[in-house]
């Protein structure tokens, strides 16, 4: 297809409305994402953009999987799933922090918003860890949860009332560093009492 020419409008599609309503979300927050503001941006009615995506909801899913996309995989290394899982959480909350209010929808989602393939991937990473198959359906999205509702709190955190709680000096980061690690250490010493409980009586 020939590019358009000067003056010419490139043509509408479900990536260009995806890609703008990014842009929208990484200066003005997900509140700031609206049909009506994407189509301002693309140079169209409203009304145009409804033969690619049903509503605003589907919008902001789109989003949310791009800026998934863009993560890096969560997969174990050869300095182990601690590290690979300290990692993936941080990407990811810098990922989609960059979309204020991003964490926060996602949260209110069924399952986190999570398909079934992306949420299998997830537990088979902590199968693979060595985590009873139950716990690792149980360490998976609550690893998710906790990154979400941090995201939920930088989306809402009022400065002037955190410094006059005493804590206005400790930076985000340094509350996702200190949540990943207390996710983690949960996490690894309940692998460690699972480990426990199955071994063989008389083998230890």
């Amino acid at each position: 297809m020939p590019a358009p020419s000067e003056g010419q409008r490139a043509p509408l599609s479900r990536q260009a409305i995806v890609e703008v309503a990014m842009r929208l979300a990484a200066t003005d927050g997900i509140d700031g994402v609206t049909m009506r503001s994407v189509a301002a941006e693309l140079g169209v009615t409203p009304m145009a953009l409804y033969y690619y995506v049903q509503n605003k909801e589907e919008l902001i899913a789109l989003i949310a999987a791009e800026a998934s996309a863009q993560e890096q995989a969560l997969c174990l290394g050869d300095a182990g799933w601690e590290d690979a899982l300290r990692r993936y959480l941080t990407s990811r909350w810098s990922k989609m922090r960059s979309y204020r209010g991003l964490g926060a929808h996602v949260i209110s989602l069924p399952n986190l918003g999570t398909e079934r393939e992306t949420y299998m991937r997830g537990v088979r990473f902590f199968e693979e860890a060595g985590f009873p198959p139950r716990l690792a359906r149980l360490a998976w999205p609550w690893a998710l949860t906790y990154l979400h509702g941090r995201l939920s709190v930088d989306a809402n955190l009022d400065r002037e009332e955190a410094r006059s709680m005493g804590i206005g000096d400790i930076s985000a980061s340094e509350h996702v560093e200190f949540g990943v690690d207390a996710v983690v250490a949960g996490l690894r010493s309940m692998l460690d009492g699972a480990t426990a409980n199955d071994t063989p009586p008389g083998s230890g």
